[in-house]
């Protein structure tokens, strides 16, 4: 459990952990910072149970390098990764381990989830959107270029696909988890349940609503997909999807020049993706950015409160029933 600052939904993960039937489990909590404030003098009461340890890692390593240092630690034939903020039901271990014992070809396998928001309510819950069963890298690794559909606390893995594709994710892109996923879809096949056992949490503290850049880190992850996909024979994306993706992050990417504010740059960028990808003259981003060029500094706020809302709606990993 990757935790830092003032964690204030961290009890409800903890305690949707200590409510697992499968009962065969440890956590590590890995604060990412100095350590020994008020989150620490929180946890103690769960650090009574041998199954639960603290550690923090003496100062900011990046979210990254915190989640890499937990599936680095241990040596449990699976590993699961959940976030302070969000929650299992009591039956998603037992589901998954009953899988992966089941399926020994599979790297990982997710589910669907639930969305919550700051005051643990449900706010809506993902579709199906794969056949339940088992999934080959030629069909699963197509769908998951076009668009992600993993639910972020939904995912267990198995230790040794991780140490096939190597044990560490990428600390220079916010989107470090997804990047992982992909490695792992490429060289294994992955396993899907047709339920929704996990609470995914929407709300204005987490990385991803925080994390500036986003185009540029959506370029390079765009990269790492090309040099994937180039080591990886047999697997063929729809190379289309991908430049129309090509041409969203230049779009992001130029979004984030004009808050910088660098209107060169942000020129630039609108002038790479109407190249790759030319119906992307239609994207409101297209006209987001043509506004944002003419009006200047004096639409900054109105373009950081329009690009909050807009994130805001789209942290969701399935379409909504």
């Amino acid at each position: 459990m990757p935790t830092r600052g003032a964690a204030p939904y961290i009890g409800e993960a903890i305690d949707s952990v200590l409510a697992q039937t499968h009962e065969d489990w440890t956590l590590l909590i890995s604060e990412n910072g100095p350590g020994g404030g008020e989150l620490e003098e929180r946890l103690a009461p769960y650090l009574a149970d041998p199954r639960i340890r603290y550690s923090a890692t003496g100062k900011d390593l990046g979210a990254a390098a915190n989640h890499t240092r937990l599936i680095q630690d241990g040596s449990a034939p699976y590993v699961a990764v959940l976030h302070d903020d969000d929650r299992w039901d009591p039956g998603f271990l037992a589901r998954r381990v009953e899988f992966l014992e089941r399926h020994q070809e599979c790297g990982l396998v997710f589910s669907g989830n639930r969305e919550i928001d700051e005051h643990s309510s449900v706010t809506g819950q993902s579709k199906q959107v794969v056949a339940e069963g088992v999934h080959a890298p030629t069909s699963f690794a197509p769908l998951l270029l076009r668009h992600n559909p993993i639910g972020i606390p939904t995912v267990l893995v198995r230790r040794s696909a991780y140490e096939a594709v190597g044990p560490a994710f990428d600390d220079e892109t916010v989107f470090f988890d997804y990047e992982m996923w992909i490695r792992l879809a490429l060289r294994f096949p992955v396993g899907y349940l047709a339920v929704a056992d996990a609470d995914y949490r929407v709300h204005r503290q987490q990385v991803t609503m925080t994390a500036r850049r986003r185009g540029e880190q959506q370029l390079r992850l765009l990269d790492q997909i090309d040099g994937l996909l180039a080591a990886t024979p047999g697997v063929e994306p729809d190379r289309r999807q991908l430049r129309r993706r090509r041409a969203g992050a230049h779009l992001s990417a130029a979004l984030d020049a004009l808050q910088d504010p660098n209107r060169r740059a942000a020129g630039r960028h609108l002038a790479r993706a109407l190249r790759t990808h030319p119906p992307a003259a239609v994207d409101p981003r297209t006209a987001a950015t043509l506004v944002g060029l003419a009006v200047g500094a004096r639409g900054r706020r109105a373009l950081d409160r329009l690009r909050f809302l807009v994130l805001r709606k789209g942290l969701r990993v399935h379409l909504r029933r």
